[in-house]
């Protein structure tokens, strides 16, 4: 969910009409979940959920809208926004504990939709060095903002101590800084190789939140993404590329102790318009 996920065109291409346009692109993924959840509350530790075979997520779709433009022949400045979704449906035999919440044994199923799976994120790119035929390598420094709010459905058991069914893991979050390498090359007048990774960590720090106490925040993003791109025409692209990510996030404190592992790998496709 970072920067290097703006697999377009980030460099001018042979049919582009201006080098220091805006650009504007929509993309469309869809990815396999691997990774678990699993929150506590007080004394109450959490059951360890995993995506693929207590939850039954097999999917995740994710929207991206992505913008950038030239600053010079040398740099660019880069947004990005994405949405995400979660669905599963699952039964347990047994009972089920998320912060601080008794799910009776029977349906558990994943309802974290859209508008509760967003992150936004932004970068500096600069060349770093030309590689002959008119291919590229930039490195980019940045931030990303995850804001996730994790969501089950379930029968609360009649002895729960609470009754919720979600956890707002966006309340602590903070920006992460990230650093990321970007390959830009073209193999004809028209298609364009493009491969990025990107690395983000936030080591242990106090989120500048109080619940139960102190509450410390660590978070760790990163992704590699190969795709393609095709320029159609001087203003459009058409890209395709494969992507692994991964988002780990931890929250603790007297109160809570709260802990995600997210890696999807999958692949998506977007449209690009230089403006």
């Amino acid at each position: 969910m970072t920067s290097l996920a703006m697999a377009g065109a980030l460099c001018a291409g042979p049919v582009q009409a201006d080098e220091h346009a805006w650009h504007l692109e929509l993309q469309g993924e869809l990815s396999s979940p691997t990774g678990w959840v699993q929150v506590r509350e007080n004394a109450i530790e959490g059951t360890r959920l995993h995506f693929d075979h207590d939850l039954n997520v097999n999917h995740m779709q994710s929207i991206r809208l992505l913008a950038w433009k030239p600053l010079s022949d040398v740099s660019e400045l880069h947004f990005g926004f994405s949405t995400s979704q979660l669905d599963g449906n699952a039964t347990t035999e047994v009972p089920v504990y998320y912060n601080g919440t008794t799910i009776a044994p029977g349906r558990l199923d994943t309802v974290t939709r859209f508008q509760d799976f967003i992150a936004f994120d932004a970068s500096y790119w600069h060349r770093l060095m030309d590689l002959g035929q008119g291919g590229r390598l930039w490195w980019s420094a940045g931030a990303t903002y995850v804001m996730l709010n994790f969501k089950l459905s379930g029968t609360i058991a009649a002895d729960s101590v609470g009754n919720e069914l979600k956890e707002d893991f966006y309340v602590q979050e903070l920006p992460v800084p990230v650093l990321g390498l970007h390959l830009r090359y073209p193999l004809t007048d028209e298609l364009r190789l493009t491969a990025d990774g990107s690395w983000g960590r936030l080591p242990w720090v106090n989120s500048f939140r109080t619940e139960g106490g102190e509450v410390r925040l660590a978070q760790t993003n990163w992704e590699v993404v190969l795709g393609l791109e095709y320029a159609f025409s001087p203003h459009w692209k058409l890209e395709g590329y494969a992507f692994h990510r991964y988002f780990g996030q931890d929250e603790r404190s007297h109160e809570d102790g709260n802990q995600i592992r997210l890696g999807t790998n999958g692949g998506g496709l977007g449209v690009d318009y230089e403006f």
